[in-house]
């Protein structure tokens, strides 16, 4: 597995500010993920690490472009990428082997981050719920898979379940 790991020796207590971009071994490291997108332009993460007495504080921002499928029509959709973000990232004991990905670890006498998967947990996190080419994207058909944003299709439209016509006519009075 491609991993980017920092060294983290020597930092003064007021930090010290670390510049990332994304590279072909971010890209090799997130494509496990399978999650469909290319950059439109490189992520930028910019990090402080402050050392504390049982860790790092990891103070950072991430910005850039990033296309995706629209989750409503499958078109492109450009999506901003931009988050500020701060944790705190523990050191663990040598003794304890923790389950999944390790974003701290003890090498020879110092400590490394792994860059690659902060990088990863950011951009993740500054995704919208909903990735939309445009606010009021209407989608496909569900019957034909026309692009209802490029006009509307010849299906016949769908009244709903018959059994609940009847709410169709009640009309509610508002005082």
């Amino acid at each position: 597995m491609v991993e980017g790991w920092l060294k983290l020796t020597d930092i003064p207590a007021e930090g010290r500010e670390f510049s990332f971009e994304t590279t072909p071994e971010w890209i090799k490291f997130v494509s496990k993920f399978h999650l469909e997108f290319k950059l439109k332009s490189p992520l930028v993460m910019v990090l402080t690490i402050f050392p504390q007495k049982k860790g790092f504080l990891i103070q950072g921002t991430l910005q850039g472009y990033a296309l995706f499928p629209c989750d409503r029509c499958l078109e492109p959709a450009k999506i901003e990428i931009k988050s500020s973000f701060d944790f705190f990232e523990e050191f663990e004991p040598q003794e304890i082997e923790l389950l999944g990905e390790r974003l701290l670890r003890y090498v020879d006498d110092h400590f490394e981050l792994n860059v690659f998967q902060v990088l990863w947990e950011q951009f993740l996190l500054a995704l919208p719920e909903k990735k939309l080419c445009q606010k009021n994207c209407k989608g496909l058909c569900p019957k034909c898979g026309q692009n209802l944003n490029q006009g509307e299709c010849s299906c016949e439209q769908d009244n709903g379940d018959p059994r609940l016509s009847i709410f169709r006519q009640l009309k509610i009075n508002s005082k």
